[in-house]
């Protein structure tokens, strides 16, 4: 049971670092991500949606609407989106999913 814990954290971990990439807005990236994380069998997935300055408005529902539609498409549901704040600015979502 902690081993199967353990393995899920690490590859959340690695989900959440690898958002920061250039590819972190599209489509393909949140596809990418979900099928990953589906075909490593991760039965809970956290990441954080990043909220491009200047586009928090729309931006922000784009983004999240993008991961939503792959995350849903891999067989997982939303259990929590919480915003990120620094200075009272928007800046990103922690987002997390579960399988089933």
């Amino acid at each position: 049971m902690r081993a199967h814990l353990l393995a899920i954290l690490l590859a959340s971990a690695a989900l959440i670092a690898s958002i920061g990439n250039a590819d972190a807005a599209t489509q393909g990236y949140y596809d990418r991500a979900a099928q990953e994380a589906a075909r490593s069998g991760q039965q809970t997935v956290s990441l954080y949606v990043d909220v491009d300055f200047g586009a928090r408005k729309t931006g922000a529902a784009t983004e999240l609407n993008q991961a939503h539609r792959a995350f849903n498409a891999n067989g997982y549901r939303l259990v929590d989106v919480a915003g990120y704040t620094e200075n009272g600015d928007l800046q990103g979502f922690f987002v997390t999913y579960a399988r089933g």
